[in-house]
């Protein structure tokens, strides 16, 4: 049976993310059919990401320069981030995955340092609440510290998966329901433009159907991290980190490029 280094998974979990944030950024004039396996893709994505930081956690010999880096790209990639996704009810007041990363080493932190538990847990569920304003809201901190707290090798490698793809669809639900309810409440439309906009890639009902295969790929992804074989391969240390934003800001200008995205979402008074 064929197994994967670190390395070729960092490779899919990067192919995976280009390939959902073209159909978030450019979705509009992207073929209806081309959503479905550009979601599929990115599903991909994270649960490999969140893997890869518990091992970065658990293996680093500077946690100090880990966290800088995560902190320091997160704030590059800012700027691009908004740009990219305007049109997917992105603000100013939402935050990337670096930081959602970076998160989550913080509390892998307090979870080993802690000796008051029931302290620890009261932090861990405010600090997942507010991660509300970040990629992968709530269900990112409690994949990274089951991939943690979980002692069995090869189960964590199913449960934390199987709870992001579960907890994606779960939130985008409840995110959808809350939106309407306040509609119905305010007679406010405008929450129901914020939910179409989070579904949303286009006007195309069938394109934004295709959001449901991302949860699908995160389940998938527990095939590809069953067969990692705990080694290192090629290092890329920083591919990762510069990609991020590099790839970001591409889209985000291709997007102002083709009317998809404006100014305004960076800078209020454009």
């Amino acid at each position: 049976m064929k197994t994967f280094d670190a390395f070729t998974l960092k490779i899919i979990a990067i192919v995976g993310m280009a390939m959902q944030h073209t159909a978030i950024a450019l979705g509009e004039v992207i073929p209806t059919w081309l959503h479905f396996p550009l979601q599929f893709g990115g599903g991909f994505t994270f649960p490999i990401m969140a893997f890869f930081l518990v091992e970065g956690y658990r293996h680093t010999s500077n946690l100090k320069g880990y966290m800088w880096r995560l902190g320091i790209f997160g704030l590059i990639s800012q700027i691009p981030f908004i740009m990219a996704f305007s049109s997917a009810a992105v603000s100013l007041f939402s935050f990337n995955i670096m930081f959602t990363l970076l998160i989550g080493l913080l509390l892998l932190v307090m979870y080993d340092k802690m000796r008051v538990r029931w302290l620890f847990w009261i932090l861990f569920v405010l600090i997942a609440i507010f991660t509300l304003f970040f990629d992968w809201p709530v269900i990112g901190p409690v994949v990274i510290l089951l991939y943690h707290a979980m002692k069995d090798d090869k189960l964590r490698r199913i449960i934390a998966p199987l709870v992001a793809s579960t907890g994606m669809l779960a939130v985008g639900v409840v995110i959808g329901l809350i939106l309407v309810v306040a509609a119905a409440i305010t007679g406010d439309a405008s929450f129901l433009d914020i939910l179409d906009s989070y579904a949303s890639q286009g006007t195309d009902p069938l394109a934004e159907m295709a959001w449901f295969f991302f949860p699908l790929g995160s389940l998938t992804s527990i095939l590809l991290l069953l067969r990692f074989n705990g080694e290192r391969g090629r290092r890329i240390k920083y591919l990762f980190y510069a990609f991020y934003p590099g790839h970001l800001l591409v889209l985000g200008l291709i997007a102002l490029a083709l009317g998809l995205s404006d100014f305004s979402t960076i800078w209020p008074f454009a």
